[in-house]
């Protein structure tokens, strides 16, 4: 609790939930299912925020991306190659080898991989993001929490939606339709098609076009029906998600770097929302089944099954170069993953002295992943035996699968009237095999049946040829404690203890394998282990009719964490390098000033450090301390401000001609931040406040609203993600013959302001 903006928002919360009521309008109940049962938000003891499927329509929100700014100690950033999701700091790296620490779970399907945090959001009930270890009910990976998705379900009642959004500044347009209802006197359906586009806000001078655009249509189907006394839900959904170029610009140059990229070859580094770099784009496709039963049985419990199909196809060009010089233009990599699960749990009927859950997962998935590499002409300037290198080209293909299956089982014991034990645990065994090739080609270059193609690949480049694969096997029991007191009928206490694990794996990103000649510094590992976590939280909540107010303390430790370390030309070295400890404090309330004026906020306190990181890559001018790495020991962790916060009013009246006039005003802030894994000062983001406002107008029958929505009215610059550019050092080195040295950066870019006009019918 260290500054003073944090401070004086808790205040400003207690006092107002503090404030006797006298009013005759009630705060809306929050209905989750954090623990698989519906429960109010105020009786689950977890630190959980919820997002109500009409408030993310309202605000045009389609990504979790948008979401994630107004929910803290939660961040999801989209990198050139790679989607991550951060849960208090908690965060898988960019290697496709990693689990995903923060799983998404779409209608009780678990989303594992990272390509899949960029599926649209789209005509939804809820979206929950439980924070810290959830392993016992959403999987063995959930180690730092879990993104629980819920999509809105048929009705028996005809329902039809329609609306569209237009934004000018960056040319953007939304449509969506749904229509809901009963199909016959059995069956129910429900279809939700959607569509965006956007041109962007970057303009790209090499390829003449604004960046980054969109474009996306995302289609699901549902059908419900029951069968003697089983209901049923049958979902099929597909997507095209497509972009072409990067919201990035090169920035920060330093030392000798503006001295040798000048005069022809100067690269462009101001912040004006101009960048140069080749041809890029990302096009990916989605499909998802997903077969619900519920099973209602004699004593009132249910016994539910789900049975569920991903897959998805990633094609991407890159420029990973990230400047408008040919040096790595035409980089290539796609993606395929294919995963069926099939969970059976049964659910008590609860209400009763023992309230359970009990249940077993099975799931297997395959996954493909190529890289190709060419290297382009700009590196004749480099002189020989570098510029030998023109023309040649890598390529790495890599194969996994995996087997995996679980079982679960938690349980709340009402000890007395005010007093419940929960005891949960999840036992989970895996199998995975994974294979790695890496080959190299000069057909047609000057290096043609060459031995020194892979002398000079490995020596100036860090890259070796070579073919690996393995098979490993593990197995964790991640137990669960909590123990909640009821104060009173509306505020309660608890304490909890949580275990998790992440899986271990291979690694997908490596240029070379241990042993392999011609590389200098490390060449890194092949197989990694599992990570471990262990969570301990504290918490309160309390809600009446005009307020509610929920705090968490938390305090959690991570042990052999998984990491890579850029190597500081192409490659990345990964292993279970590091420790962590982490804790603060979250908290979320709501408040009725008085009726039709609601006072909302949610803040949150991080403090992450590592406990035992040794290797780490330095930053640029930073001497090392250990052979070529930096001991980050003691230090904090990419995508983890100190503070965050949102906070704001919402407030509804009905006019003289009985239209319904509401408005929202919001404010979403930002402590400093590092957004580079080395931790490099010279281009982390300082902080921020962004301003968010909406305006609607509801016609008296509710079918028409139009609505006004403005994001980042204040037109904050904000960076989100960023690196060094790739091989930037090396050409500085070369091209002066090692008298200078120098470095610059690329980062990705918060969307800048815009206003969005939006029309809804309703019938």
């Amino acid at each position: 609790m260290k500054n003073s903006h944090l401070l004086n928002a808790i205040f400003i919360t207690v006092l107002m939930v503090s404030t006797p009521n006298a009013f005759t309008q009630v705060l809306e109940e929050v209905v989750v299912t954090a623990q698989i049962r519906e429960q109010s938000l105020q009786d689950v003891p977890i630190s959980v925020s919820a997002v109500a499927g009409e408030d993310i329509e309202d605000r045009s929100i389609d990504n979790l991306t948008s979401l994630s700014a107004s929910i803290p100690n939660f961040t999801v950033a989209e990198s050139q190659i790679d989607t991550s999701i951060s849960i208090r700091g908690v965060r898988s790296g960019s290697n496709k080898g990693f689990e995903q620490s923060v799983p998404m779970n779409f209608d009780g399907i678990s989303y594992p991989r990272s390509q899949l945090a960029r599926t649209p959001l789209v005509d939804l009930e809820r979206v929950e993001v439980l924070r810290g270890p959830q392993p016992t009910l959403f999987g063995k990976n959930a180690i730092g929490g879990v993104v629980s998705i819920t999509s809105a379900k048929p009705t028996e009642e005809f329902e039809g939606k329609f609306s569209t959004s237009y934004e000018s500044e960056h040319e953007e347009s939304q449509s969506l339709l749904v229509l809901s209802g009963a199909l016959s006197d059995d069956v129910l359906g429900r279809l939700t098609v959607s569509t965006r586009e956007m041109d962007g806000w970057i303009t790209n001078t090499r390829m003449q076009r604004v960046e980054p655009q969109r474009d996306e249509t995302y289609i699901r189907g549902q059908l419900a029906w029951t069968s003697g006394e089983v209901d049923y839900n049958l979902k099929v959904e597909t997507a095209d998600f497509d972009s072409v170029g990067y919201a990035m610009e090169a920035l920060a140059p330093q030392d000798g770097y503006s001295l040798v990229f000048a005069g022809p070859i100067a690269v462009e580094t101001e912040e004006n929302w101009v960048r140069a770099s080749g041809d890029t784009f990302s096009q990916n496709t989605m499909d998802n089944i997903v077969l619900t039963a519920n099973y209602p049985m004699d004593n009132g419990g249910i016994l539910t099954t789900i049975l569920g199909h991903v897959e998805y196809d990633s094609y991407e060009v890159l420029d990973v170069d990230y400047v408008g010089l040919e040096i790595l233009d035409g980089t290539n990599q796609t993606e395929k993953y294919e995963q069926d699960s099939l969970e059976i749990r049964y659910t008590s009927p609860g209400g009763e002295n023992i309230d359970y859950i009990v249940g077993a997962y099975y799931q297997t998935a395959d996954v493909d992943v190529t890289d190709y590499v060419p290297l382009g002409s700009f590196l004749a300037l480099a002189g020989p035996p570098v510029s030998l290198l023109v023309g040649t080209n890598w390529d790495r293909i890599y194969a996994q699968s995996s087997d995996m299956y679980s079982v679960f089982g938690q349980a709340d014991v009402r000890l007395d009237d005010n007093w419940i034990l929960t005891l949960g645990a999840r036992y989970s065994n895996e199998d995975k095999d994974g294979s790695r090739a890496v080959t190299l080609d000069g057909t047609g270059s000057a290096l043609e049946g060459s031995p020194l193609l892979p002398i000079l690949w490995g020596g100036v480049l860090n890259v070796g040829p070579h073919s690996i694969a393995s098979s490993r096997s593990e197995s964790s029991f991640d137990p669960m404690v909590r123990l909640s007191y009821d104060m009173s009928d509306s505020s309660k206490i608890y304490a909890s203890y949580t275990e998790g694990s992440k899986a271990g794996g291979f690694d997908i990103r490596g240029n070379s394998i241990p042993g392999t000649p011609f590389l200098s510094g490390n060449p890194g590992s092949w197989e990694f282990e599992e990570e471990k976590a262990t969570n301990i939280e504290l918490g309160y909540k309390m809600k009446t009719d005009r307020a509610s107010f929920d705090l968490t303390y938390f305090t959690t430790e991570y042990d052999d964490l998984q990491t890579q370390v850029f190597d500081g030309v192409l490659g990345f070295v990964v292993g279970n390098a590091s420790a962590s400890e982490l804790d603060g404090i979250e908290m979320q309330g709501r408040y009725l000033i008085n009726d039709g004026l609601e006072f909302y906020a949610s803040v949150a306190s991080l403090d992450y450090k590592f406990t035992n990181w040794k290797d780490s890559q330095c930053a640029y001018g930073e001497a090392p301390t250990n052979g070529i790495y930096c001991d980050r020991s003691g230090m904090t962790v990419i995508l983890a401000p100190e503070e965050t916060a949102n906070v704001g009013f919402a407030f509804d009246t009905v006019l003289s001609n009985s239209w319904v006039f509401d408005a929202n005003l919001g404010f979403d802030y930002s402590s400093e931040y590092f957004i580079t894994t080395n931790l490099d000062k010279n281009i982390s983001e300082g902080g921020y406040t962004k301003v968010g406002m909406l305006l609607g107008l509801e016609s008296p029958d509710g079918k028409w609203r139009l609505s006004l929505i403005g994001e980042n009215l204040t037109d904050e610059r904000i960076k989100v993600i960023g690196g060094t550019i790739p091989l930037a050092r090396t050409f500085v080195r070369l091209a002066s013959g090692g008298a200078l040295d120098g470095i610059a950066y690329d980062a990705i870019y918060a969307r800048p302001k815009n206003i969005t006009a939006k029309l809804e019918y309703n019938f």
